[in-house]
């Protein structure tokens, strides 16, 4: 290993553990916290210099695969557990985003990507992926960006543009979907992280898995043309 690539290793190592430590403060009772977990996701997974990739994770593994979110797809009937009730013709098409929510009796609400483990894309295609189409169309880069770069990770942009004003609405369960879309970020690249340097990170106590919670998932109802249009454009 080249020293420069030994120095980028233990980069992203420290990258890491800052996410780790964002995490248990987020599971503590610290939400604000997101802020600062979007800083670090950056870095890892779409930093730029001069529109050439500068991302920690593809610096020190240029050649990581990693697993697909689950892809969007259009239903007449039913997408995951959401049910859309019409005739066999009706002109409504269903789709489930590759992201749920977990809230748990104190309060605590976090959120996770849905993957496909059978299907592994390059880093740089990973983060192109949409997590929802609507109100306005949400990637994985953008959500990162929008957060670090607008949204108090790094900066705070004055100017909302439209993928962060969209985030900065509350979900059913309070937190905005900034704040649930970089926890669910941020939980699988912690899943990653354990992976490549072989640790264990922060979880949630088991004293709330263990008790009874809700699951919400996030869901879209659309005309079929609309629908049609979004599948071949994703």
């Amino acid at each position: 290993m080249t020293e420069n690539r030994a120095y980028l290793k233990e980069q992203l190592r420290e990258s890491l553990k800052v996410i780790d430590t964002c995490l248990a403060c987020i599971y503590a009772g610290e939400p604000h916290m997101y802020r600062a977990l979007a800083g670090q996701l950056r870095i890892l997974l779409c930093d730029t210099q001069r529109r050439r990739d500068n991302s920690l994770i593809v610096a020190v593994y240029p050649q990581l695969e990693i697993s697909a979110l689950q892809s969007i797809s259009w239903s007449p009937h039913q997408a995951g557990p959401l049910r859309l009730q019409q005739s066999e013709n009706g002109p409504a098409r269903i789709a489930q985003m590759p992201f749920e929510i977990t809230r748990y009796a104190n309060g605590l609400s976090v959120a996770d990507l849905q993957v496909d483990v059978q299907k592994m894309l390059p880093m740089g295609e990973w983060c192109d992926q949409p997590v929802t189409y609507h109100p306005t169309a949400l990637h994985l880069t953008e959500i990162i960006r929008s957060v670090a770069d607008k949204g108090g990770g790094a900066h705070v942009d004055m100017t909302l543009s439209p993928a962060l004003r969209h985030m900065r609405t509350a979900t059913p369960v309070r937190e905005t979907y900034a704040q649930l879309l970089i926890v669910a970020i941020g939980r699988f690249i912690q899943a990653l992280g354990e992976q490549l340097f072989s640790y264990k990170g922060c979880r949630v106590s088991p004293e709330l898995t263990n008790q009874e919670h809700e699951k919400y998932n996030l869901g879209i109802i659309a005309h079929e043309g609309w629908s049609a249009s979004r599948a071949s454009h994703p």
